[in-house]
């Protein structure tokens, strides 16, 4: 009966290790592919058009007055035909002198503690869509064509708006235009391994993703969202913890197009606090999780239906996981294959089988593959494709963020530096993501992150 159950035992864990193994190598495949398309130099594909579309710029704010009185003075320098834009503070159940501050800039603010309509949602969506129902559904579609979605720390280059009318204009009115996400702050290990992160992401997986015509990733702030469209699907209410996903996969399933503007940029502040920062990746992954494993059927089914690729590319970029998981998984597969190779066990024969399988002569491998997966010890193999992948993933944490750093703000990021705070602020990530699998469902408490690096005084 012992040896029945560890049997059964070894079998979970052969099946663990084999699923895994291909999927991360999948997973890791797919993200060096896609880096392939971002090392050349970033060239603007569209023209500069007059400016014709109207924005509204919605800055979210909830006990924000240490920091918005610099962003209202940076949006005042947006170089832009002033009567095509209005700048409006969501003033969400502020308690501090975040609109009185703005009063001061002659900036109009919409108080959500007045309580005029129901709160839809939970933080910082609720606020947004109760400024929409204040300014009115239809007024909105109006007398705007597109909203800027901006968090109360934020600065903008000058040429945020001409750039995203332009691009707006030339490629067709698409559903929404995420700009370029620079950092505000790099001094502590922490914040820098934010800003690694996001320098990586913006050319090898955004810019990658929009010269290859697929959908690119809403980042919460610093995007676009077209007026009609988002009216249309009930405004900005959302069930999830991370409403840019969600708002993303939405456009996606509904045929729209998401798009990528390398040539302008938007500014944030990133925590330094590690507890902060946990809070802050604490609620992303419960979103990210729950608009994954919600949106996982409409998904398959699209794929299956319309057997386009970019419903594929969603699927894993959902599912995909942080590279400091994906590493710690890689390292118990093989940690557990060694364990297992020392002994005759069901695993041993399992995978075997598994290989014997794959080595079907029904199945139409090239000669060479069939030569080597039948000539080479199948445990062997899976420990170097797992190697493999590790290896990618390195490439991934430490090449592509000094590439990317120096293609794009000319900057040569020291190698050491890159490596710690990349390996500091992907292990800080482990626990936090393989937490919200399990809390998941739990969308209803959003934690505000505190923002105070760009103070401006005021009496």
């Amino acid at each position: 009966m012992n040896n029945d159950i560890i049997d059964i035992i070894e079998s979970i864990l052969a099946f663990f290790i084999i699923c895994m193994t291909w999927y991360l190598f999948a997973l890791s495949s797919y993200t060096v592919f896609l880096s392939l398309w971002g090392f050349t130099k970033n060239k603007k594909d569209y023209p500069d058009c007059s400016p014709e579309a109207r924005f509204l710029l919605l800055i979210a704010a909830h006990n924000e007055e240490e920091v918005i009185g610099s962003t209202i003075l940076n949006l005042k320098e947006i170089q832009y035909d002033r009567n095509l834009f209005n700048i409006i503070v969501v003033n969400d159940n502020s308690t501090d002198r975040t609109g009185i501050i703005c009063d001061s800039y002659g900036i109009k603010h919409i108080d959500t503690a007045e309580g005029e309509f129901e709160r839809e949602g939970v933080g910082k969506p609720a606020g947004i869509q109760y400024a929409l129902r204040k300014l009115g559904f239809e007024a909105v579609k109006q007398n705007y064509d597109l909203i800027m979605i901006l968090d109360a720390d934020n600065f903008v280059d000058t040429n945020i708006l001409a750039e995203l009318n332009s691009q707006w204009l030339s490629k067709g009115k698409p559903e929404a235009i995420q700009a370029y996400l620079d950092c505000k702050n790099s001094v502590s290990l922490l914040s820098f391994g934010y800003c690694t992160s996001y320098w990586m992401m913006n050319r090898f997986f955004q810019l990658s993703k929009y010269r290859l015509g697929l959908p690119n990733a809403i980042g919460g702030t610093g995007f676009v969202v077209c007026s009609k469209f988002l009216i249309n699907t009930g405004g900005f209410c959302f069930k999830s913890l991370t409403e840019d996903i969600e708002l993303e996969i939405e456009i996606v399933r509904k045929h729209g197009r998401v798009l990528w503007n390398h040539n302008t940029r938007i500014y944030d502040e990133k925590p330094d606090n590690l507890r902060v920062s946990l809070k802050q990746r604490f609620r992303w992954s419960k979103g990210h999780w729950y608009v994954a494993f919600t949106n996982l059927l409409n998904l398959l089914k699209l794929t299956a239906t319309e057997r386009k690729w970019k419903y594929v590319d969603q699927l894993l970029y959902l599912f995909s996981m942080g590279r400091a998981l994906q590493v710690l998984i890689i390292v118990i597969n093989i940690l557990l294959l060694n364990i297992l190779q020392t002994q005759e066990s069901t695993v041993m024969k399992v995978l075997t089988t598994t290989a014997n399988n794959l080595t079907s002569p029904d199945i139409k491998f090239t000669d060479s593959l069939l030569n080597i997966l039948s000539t080479t010890d199948w445990s062997v193999f899976v420990i170097n494709l797992n190697i493999v992948t590790l290896i990618s993933i390195c490439y991934g944490m430490l090449i592509l963020p000094i590439y990317g750093a120096w293609m794009d703000k000319r900057v040569f990021l020291n190698p050491f530096k890159v490596f710690f705070s990349g390996l500091y602020f992907g292990l800080s990530f482990v626990f936090v993501q393989f937490l919200a699998i399990f809390f998941w469902k739990k969308q209803h408490k959003w934690v505000a992150t505190p923002h105070n690096k760009t103070k401006e005084e005021h009496k």
